[in-house]
């Protein structure tokens, strides 16, 4: 009797060490053998209870909200990164090194990418704030501005930031994001000067990709709806993008969320489109009419910010046959994808 009492207790104790000895790398590279982006995300999700330590619960984080900003997943990436950021814990072995500093500011850009600039605020008035890393303050000027065009709803509430973004092509200390300063004065103002300091002097960055169409741009409430010159376009990636690609593990902290244009036919679906954010449902309800005038069967959806502050969304579901996007662009309205 004892002496099964002795095995059956061994047996639990060997599956106690297990749980506890699961590392980040190792869910990281079962995540990535997966066959899609999906099946990744949702099996990084599974394995997060299982892991004990600090170091490696914080890597896991980091990673899971890599994967949710590759599918455009930026409210529940900047939770992840968030939460990533709130644990006192080192780097874990085999995973990239990142600065708690480095994960708010993630958390930044992803509240900032799903149009939430109030949350980002909050993040950027934390301790960050206080950081002697220089490049961790460039970061957090441009996303400051990108803030403020969050809250503009026509082209001349933009200018003021368009002229804090012009004076830091002249700071050495904003050197570290200046690609991501002249991409967006060239997509607000459509001067082709930006696109050509682009051109000259990082050649080979996403951005510039962008501007020379060689390069797509995922999709995101920040880019759709923040007031620009119509002729600056980008090729947003299309509504059903690849879907086994998320395996990137991090981006750079600055950059607009760029995906090359190849695609797969595995792809994730939109379930719908959404073509406007409005702070008054006057606004809201005044577009959605223009869109049923014109055949689209729109509608106004409520949603409250963490702040309590209210917004009002048109949105547009998916039809059967998928088409929603195209007749949309056709008709002359941008729309991001919702999925």
């Amino acid at each position: 009797m004892n002496k099964t009492v002795f095995i059956f207790f061994a047996i639990l104790s060997g599956f106690s060490l297990y749980a506890q000895s699961l590392t980040a790398k190792q869910v990281k590279d079962a995540a990535v053998s997966q066959k899609s982006a999906q099946e990744s995300l949702e099996y990084v999700q599974s394995k997060l209870p299982e892991i004990q330590d600090k170091s490696e619960r914080r890597a896991i984080y980091s990673f899971l909200g890599s994967l949710q900003e590759d599918l455009s997943m930026y409210k529940e990436a900047a939770a992840s990164y968030a939460a990533a950021a709130g644990i006192a814990g080192s780097d874990a072995a085999g995973m990239p090194k990142k600065s708690n500093q480095q994960l708010v500011i993630d958390a930044v850009r992803c509240s900032l990418n799903s149009g939430d600039w109030e949350t980002a605020d909050g993040y950027l008035n934390s301790s960050v704030r206080n950081s002697k890393d220089s490049s961790i303050q460039a970061y957090i000027k441009l996303y400051e501005q990108w803030g403020a065009l969050c809250r503009c709803e026509k082209i001349e509430e933009t200018e003021e930031s368009a002229a804090m973004l012009k004076a830091y092509l002249e700071l050495p200390s904003m050197k570290e994001v200046k690609s991501s300063v002249l991409f967006t004065l060239w997509y607000l103002t459509a001067d082709s000067k930006y696109a050509l300091m682009l051109n000259k002097e990082f050649p080979k960055s996403p951005e510039t990709g962008i501007v020379n169409g060689k390069v797509q741009l995922l999709p995101s409430p920040f880019w759709f709806f923040v007031p620009h010159k119509e002729n600056a376009s980008i090729n947003f990636v299309s509504a059903a993008y690849e879907n086994n690609q998320s395996t990137t593990v991090e981006k750079s902290t600055g950059q607009p969320q760029i995906k090359e244009t190849s695609l797969t036919e595995e792809t994730v679906k939109a379930k719908k489109y959404q073509l406007g954010l409005f702070r008054k449902k006057e606004n809201a309800q005044r577009f959605s009419d223009t869109l049923k005038q014109g055949g689209f069967n729109a509608y106004v959806e409520e949603e409250t910010r963490s702040s309590g502050t209210k917004y009002f969304l048109v949105i547009i579901d998916e039809n059967a046959d998928g088409t929603v996007a195209d007749k949309l662009r056709t008709a002359g309205y941008e729309c991001y994808p919702v999925f």
